[in-house]
């Protein structure tokens, strides 16, 4: 049996492309030791993994992360120490074979280094090098001022001098400042396909694209889908963590009231009603819906354009709007602009006209529909889990050992 010692980013958009990987790697005979936080400590177990909880507090409570984005290579190279002095001693005890840690979650690469084991990078965004940095700087995302640069390059200081003590500590070379957010490996699983990943052909073999995982998740509500009247469906959400926008949803109901279609909208747990006031007669409103079943009734989804939910978007041939809450979203957004399966709008330019604007323009306009079903069929041939754990066997050397063995 092949042991693998998982460290995530314990975020939704991190972790669940990741769970149909690790159950089709149970289901293959490895074992996986899966860290993460409770919150998802039911979902991994779901797969066969066993489960760790990290002893950390920026991970355990990452609530905070969208305000800190310009701080994120020192809160990544400072989680870094902290994760090491706290569980390289239990990883070490269970004697991995191989580590699988996110791209974001630069403790995994160090980790491997220790120990001296291979490392396989999970990339649940898109891959980044310098030719996607170029991407997007030409498509306009960038810092939002001189002094939000001025304070990233602070941050960025601060996390070269904890990784010089990292490396004397350790005496490793570990991961760059750069690659702690943007981390890569000698082999990296990306769950997207070559055509949705902007500057593709600047990857070489080493970035395998498996396309979205699809896996269904237990819902603990439904849709009333007897109030639907319509029959044609928008579907409106801002994700699990940047969803506490009221004044959005208030701009969503003056945008889309009266119009000749029905809206669902997931205004998430945190959102109060008394801040929204009273729905329009053709929305219904919840804290939250099963995502994919929505999608696969749904005719056009405004989104903050997270990875995950794009990609699920356009599995099922939907076309978006995308409104990005940070530049990673930015990215998503114009990379659907560019391919013409959906339409990005800058938060700055969210007015109920441009909501409602950009909203009929998918319904009507049917190339934005036709090149979002192409996406999605790249996305379904890409091989999936099937594909991504066939290369981390070869790639950790299990293929080689079972054809030994038989």
């Amino acid at each position: 049996m092949t042991k693998a010692v998982f460290l995530s980013l314990p975020l939704h958009g991190h972790v669940n492309p990741t769970l149909p990987l690790v159950h089709e790697l149970v289901d293959r005979g490895d074992e996986i030791v899966y860290y993460s936080t409770d919150a998802f400590a039911a979902p991994i177990e779901q797969t066969g993994a066993r489960y760790r909880a990290y002893r950390n507090a920026f991970l355990a409570d990452m609530s905070g992360l969208p305000e800190r984005m310009d701080e994120l290579s020192w809160l990544l190279m400072r989680t870094t120490a902290e994760v090491l002095d706290r569980e390289l001693d239990a990883v070490r005890a269970e004697r991995p074979d191989y580590i699988i840690t996110d791209s974001v979650a630069p403790w995994g690469q160090w980790m491997a280094d220790v120990l001296g084991v291979p490392v396989v990078t999970s990339v649940s965004t898109f891959a980044i090098n310098r030719h996607v940095f170029a991407f997007a700087l030409a498509h306009g995302v960038r810092p939002r001022s001189a002094r939000a640069l001025a304070w990233k390059v602070r941050h960025m200081v601060k996390a070269l001098v904890r990784r010089r003590r990292l490396r004397r500590q350790y005496g490793v070379k570990g991961t760059g400042v750069t690659q702690s957010v943007f981390g890569r490996s000698d082999l990296n699983i990306v769950y997207t396909s070559r055509l949705f990943q902007p500057c593709a052909g600047t990857f070489d073999n080493s970035f395998r694209f498996v396309g979205p995982s699809m896996a269904s998740r237990v819902a603990t509500v439904g849709v009333p889908w007897e109030r639907v009247r319509h029959s044609t469906v928008v579907y409106v959400s801002l994700g699990t963590l940047f969803n506490t926008d009221a004044a959005f949803y208030r701009t969503c109901f003056e945008a889309f009231q009266g119009e000749d279609f029905e809206v669902i909208m997931s205004v998430g747990a945190n959102t109060a009603d008394a801040s929204l006031g009273p729905a329009p007669a053709n929305f219904i409103v919840q804290t939250s819906v099963p995502q994919l079943e929505v999608l696969r009734r749904a005719n056009a989804f405004v989104t903050h354009g997270g990875m995950n939910s794009v990609s699920e978007s356009l599995y099922y041939g939907v076309p978006v709007v995308v409104i990005p809450q940070m530049g990673e979203q930015a990215i998503v957004g114009r990379r659907v602009e560019e391919l013409e399966a959906g339409l990005y709008l800058a938060k700055e330019q969210v007015t109920a006209d441009t909501l409602r604007e950009s909203v009929r323009r998918l319904l009507a306009d049917e190339r934005f529909g036709r090149h979002a079903v192409e996406i999605g069929h790249s996305f379904q041939a890409a091989g999936g889990v099937t594909r991504a754990a066939d290369a981390i066997q070869a790639f950790t050397g299990q293929r080689g050992l079972q054809a030994a063995e038989s």
